[in-house]
């Protein structure tokens, strides 16, 4: 007994550490089976393509050909922002029933298969013994396939309510082919792979721009969405964008939003999404989902545009009171000159002394004219709102120049002569310079021969070389001259534009 003992207790921890290895494995594999039954489901039609085709512009003249193009362009290039498509009921229907059909006949061609390969294995003229072992084998494989088809048959495929946009291979590089004869619709579709394809036409009615759009969707076999709209050529943005948008909406499948907007006072305008919208209030109007900018405005009032997130099937209503901008007391005059006419901008608005309201953050421009005729101006800027009186604008006054004195105009011409005459010198002087260099070198030579060669006369180019360099001084003087006058005209010219100008007073 003694000796059996220490084999006892060195099996034992063997034993549990295998025991327990065993546990765990037939464990995790039921839990994981447990899981894949449970959680391992599968979906269909993750994505949903759309292919866009060449839209309609032979009705254009060729000359404008080109803005039908960059219209369609824009139409499709809005469509971008659209990242999923929202599948109603109907159009669910008809994927899950797709995916049903689909997945059934894959299913009854599989079983369809193997019991045609079990009826062969009576004519392969196996043994007896292997006879019965594949045809066991054999009912086994069936039986499982007639379960499998029976659990397709009992439960429905899932589908993705809301699949990921996106284009058709051709569309992502910008290759849109022509648009399907009437009838070949959906044969279309299955040739581009697609659930939906956009066709459109531009055209022109009465010297304005006719846009019209369809889409044609795989589930409803039909054009289930048409638009069209009319516009003059300086209202195209406006209208691309709002046909655009309606086009958002119905690619995306989610119902349209609703904004309504109450503003005071009665006269500020509303604009939305920068569209005009009415003033002081813009009744419930439809908007695709998404972020929207409304912006409002009046008169000394401070203005306000407000970032509004719009739901698919909401109305979003506000409410906004502008804040009217704070005024100051200013009392403008003349010094000497009673009675002058004071005009804020081109409005006359009385005479001197006269007292007027200003507001903070932004520039005002007044002028005054003495009875005498003489004129005079002011800008001025309160960066800081305050109540009560900001003081007393004087302003100087002076006869105003002839209308036949133009001294601005007559700088700019000097000096655009003085800039003619600087590209005339320029060349001659290089020119010079570079002909007395040479004559120079050739003197230099002559002198360098003369001394080899005491018969050579060596100052034969002397004359020529002295007056060369005396040219080419004058030249480099008269360069210098055209650069000193060149700097003044610029200064004369920005003196004489900046006379008369009112600089600003704060």
């Amino acid at each position: 007994m003694l000796g059996i003992i220490p084999v006892r207790k060195a099996l034992l921890p063997k034993i549990l550490f295998f025991g327990g290895v065993i546990f765990c494995f037939f464990s995790g594999a039921l839990y994981g089976k447990g899981k894949t039954e449970e959680e391992d489901q599968i979906f269909h039609n993750e994505q949903w393509v759309l292919a866009v085709t060449n839209f309609d512009v032979s009705a254009l003249d060729p000359s404008r050909q080109i803005i039908g193009e960059v219209i369609s362009r824009s139409l499709v290039e809005s469509l971008g922002s659209v990242d999923r498509h929202f599948r109603i009921s109907r159009e669910y229907a008809y994927y899950e029933d797709y995916a049903w059909v689909k997945a059934r006949s894959a299913a009854a061609k599989s079983l369809l298969t193997k019991r045609t390969e079990r009826d062969m294995l009576l004519f392969r003229g196996d043994p007896e013994w292997k006879y019965r072992n594949n045809l066991k084998a054999m009912d086994g494989e069936i039986k499982k396939l007639e379960e499998a088809l029976q659990k397709i048959e009992a439960e429905m495929p899932l589908v993705v309510t809301e699949p990921v946009l996106q284009f058709t291979e051709d569309s992502n590089k910008g290759i849109f082919p022509a648009p399907p004869s009437k009838g070949g619709e959906y044969r279309f579709c299955q040739n581009q792979k697609a659930d939906a394809f956009l066709t459109g036409a531009v055209s022109e009615y009465y010297g304005r721009i006719y846009v019209s759009l369809r889409l044609y969707t795989l589930y409803t076999r039909s054009f289930d969405y048409e638009d069209s709209i009319i516009f003059s050529s300086d209202k195209t943005l406006q209208a691309v964008g709002e046909l655009a948008d309606r086009l958002v909406a119905a690619v995306s499948g989610a119902g349209p939003a609703a904004i309504a907007v109450h503003a005071e006072p009665e006269n500020a305008v509303i604009l939305i999404k920068e569209s005009y919208a009415g003033r002081g209030e813009a009744p419930p109007r439809e908007h695709p989902p998404g972020e929207t900018k409304v912006e409002v405005f009046a008169d000394n009032y401070e203005p306000l545009s407000v970032p509004v997130e719009l739901f698919a099937g909401e109305l979003a209503e506000l409410y906004i009171n502008l804040r009217p901008l704070s005024r100051t007391a200013l009392t403008v005059t003349v010094p000497g000159g009673e009675g002058s006419s004071v005009y804020h901008g081109a409005l006359y608005i009385g005479q001197t002394p006269l007292g007027i309201d200003i507001f903070p953050n932004q520039f005002d421009y007044i002028w005054v004219e003495t009875p005498q005729g003489e004129t005079g101006k002011a800008a001025f800027k309160r960066d800081i709102a305050y109540s009560g009186d900001a003081g007393v604008l004087e302003i100087k006054t002076a006869l105003p120049l002839p209308p036949d004195s133009k001294p601005a105009e007559t700088a700019r011409r000097r000096f655009y002569g003085t800039y003619g005459k600087f590209w005339i010198v320029l060349p001659l002087m290089i020119i010079m310079t570079g002909l007395s260099q040479n004559y120079a070198s050739a003197h230099a030579y002559n002198i360098q021969a003369s001394q080899n060669d005491p018969g050579y006369d060596g100052a034969i180019l002397y004359d020529e070389a002295m007056n060369y360099h005396y040219v080419s001084r004058a030249f480099w003087m008269a360069f210098g001259l055209t650069i000193t006058e060149a700097v003044y005209r610029i200064y004369r010219y920005t003196q004489a534009s900046g006379k008369g100008t009112p600089s600003i007073v704060k």
